[in-house]
């Protein structure tokens, strides 16, 4: 699952259905009025293109599942860690080295083999910093990076450079590649299965561009027809597909709407198969649609993300104050079926510590007492919400709320579609708080901490950099023993949450409904994934 930046109210459920395993047979193509289709809607903005790997937000991955396979997936009845398009992964002592076999007799939608050289190739396009593409920050630990990525000012795009390939990156036989990263990471193999990894074909590579709304995929689908922003997305099985673990449905389409009390109201209506329960809706689903309903576990991070590079925010005491003044419990019982954060890390995370956060109590006496200490706050705070959303600006108020009554401080609100948000955000043009959500894109803490509180993470929400932060991370990230390494990453998220760039709030569990022809699947480890549905 990926970044949920300045919307709160389109929940994290988008983000949950992002592992590609499945239980079903590759099978004959069929229209989308095939015998098994299905129609899920996306309570988001449509996409403006389809790929991968320049694609880091829930609905565009969520896409990119059906239309391309991963090196790797996480089994959803065991959660270890399966195969998909690689043969192998395999680390050297140091896991500093990884050789990635591919398996053979695997091709993109338009007949050109899987070649290792598609996946060393896609990966330089996506490190290339000028390049502009948002998943550029997963290649950071790859040996190269940096000569692709030159210093740049906070919010810029990097300048391009004669160097256009990860020295790290080394073609072995059409089947093979090698990855050395600059330090160890024991994590690494986890990290194949993320999408943003995935490869494109020459053609696609030539000009990415022109292939922006009609992708090439190697997954088990491919788009039926012709697509334009704003339409349904509508794929159809590939028959080209010889991975494991195709999805049962024939047919799927992809209905993006805009505002998730509609995209409910759809579903209620019968002209969609499967739709995320929104927040408004926590207390009723269950009577809306007493015969299609699945939750899944408590998952995901939700926050509350004040901007680093406004100095009225920079004082740890102010942001604790902040912290301290905010009932969680209220909070978390007002958006519906969810728990009070104590950390930064999702509670289904191997790792978590229930206790983990120092300031996430409920304490007015002592919030005033730090917000005194930091010297008070000059101005007005800001807190801003996805207009988009049903609720956004009911949170938006309780939140302002508490911080209003309990440390006296003057609260505006400024309603803003999620897309203004996240632009003006990434440019450091944004005034004031906004919320933020997060869910692994491999099972690992790590993959909360390093993308979020890295100096240059890809989702570092709030433009935190600590040094000693990214030390420990390097040493995490150095352990080649799993359960010792948690240990270590625990340590950077002690430091993250005395920073405290990322204020905790909830974790929430998703509810959806899907109508009676499917059942979605449901796994403690991946979710709740109406692509692999099985059909009644």
């Amino acid at each position: 699952m990926r970044r949920l930046t300045g919307v709160l109210g389109v929940t994290l459920g988008l983000a949950l259905v992002l592992s590609s395993c499945g239980d079903g047979k590759s099978s004959s193509s069929g229209g989308a009025g095939g015998a098994k289709s299905e129609i899920i809607a996306i309570a988001a903005d449509p996409l403006e293109y389809i790929n991968p790997l320049n694609e880091n937000g829930s609905p565009g991955i969520q896409v990119a599942q059906a239309m391309f396979a991963p090196l790797v997936t996480t089994d959803p009845n065991t959660g270890k860690t399966v195969n998909v398009m690689a043969e192998s992964v395999t680390p050297d002592k140091t896991s500093q080295t990884w050789t990635i076999k591919l398996k053979s007799g695997n091709a993109f939608q338009n007949g050109q083999p899987l070649t290792a050289k598609d996946y060393v190739d896609s990966w330089n396009m996506t490190a290339q910093g000028s390049n502009a593409w948002k998943n550029n920050g997963f290649f950071s630990k790859v040996e190269g990076y940096d000569a692709m990525n030159p210093p740049t000012p906070d919010g810029a795009t990097p300048k391009p450079t004669s160097v256009k390939t990860l020295t790290g990156l080394k073609l072995i036989d059409d089947l093979t590649f090698s990855v050395k990263l600059k330090v160890p990471f024991s994590q690494f193999g986890l990290t194949l299965q993320y999408l943003g990894l995935a490869p494109l074909p020459e053609e696609v590579r030539k000009n990415p561009d022109a292939y922006k709304r009609k992708p090439i995929g190697n997954g088990a689908f491919k788009l039926d027809g012709t697509w334009n922003p704003g339409d349904d997305i509508k794929l159809v099985k590939w028959d080209g597909y010889k991975g494991p673990n195709a999805p049962e449905a024939d047919a799927v389409t992809y209905r993006f709407i805009p505002n998730a009390d509609t995209a409910y109201n759809e579903f209620l209506a019968g002209t969609v198969d499967f739709v995320d329960v929104p927040p408004t809706k926590v207390k009723t689903f269950k009577t809306d649609a007493p015969d299609g309903w699945v939750t899944s576990e408590s998952s995901g991070a939700n926050y509350l993300t004040l901007p680093a590079w406004d100095q009225r925010y920079k004082n740890p005491k102010l942001r604790h104050a902040f912290s301290l003044a905010i009932d969680r419990k209220a909070f978390a019982d007002l958006v519906g079926l969810a728990t009070p954060a104590s950390g930064l890390v999702g509670p289904d995370m191997n790792g978590y510590r229930a206790d983990a956060c120092k300031y996430c109590d409920f304490d007015v006496a002592k919030a005033k007492q730090l917000l005194q200490e930091a010297g008070g706050f000059s101005g007005t705070v800001f807190i801003n919400y996805n207009t988009s959303s049903a609720t956004g600006q009911i949170f938006a108020e309780a939140i302002g709320n508490m911080l209003r009554q309990n440390l006296g401080l003057q609260v505006k609100y400024a309603g803003k579609q999620a897309s203004e948000i996240t632009t003006l955000a990434d440019t450091r043009k944004l005034d004031g708080l906004r919320f933020s959500g997060w869910g692994h894109d491999y099972p690992s803490i790590e993959d909360y901490l390093t993308p979020m509180f890295k100096s240059n993470g890809d989702a570092n929400f709030s433009g935190y950099s600590n040094p000693e932060l990214d030390k420990v991370l390097a040493q995490g990230d150095a352990e080649p023993d799993p359960e010792k390494a948690i240990k270590v990453y625990q340590q950077a998220e002690d430091i993250a949450l005395e920073d405290m760039p990322l204020i905790p709030l909830y974790a929430k569990q998703n509810a959806y409904l899907h109508s009676a022809k499917i059942s979605p699947r449901v796994s403690k480890y991946t979710g709740v994934q109406a692509l692999y549905s099985t059909f009644k």
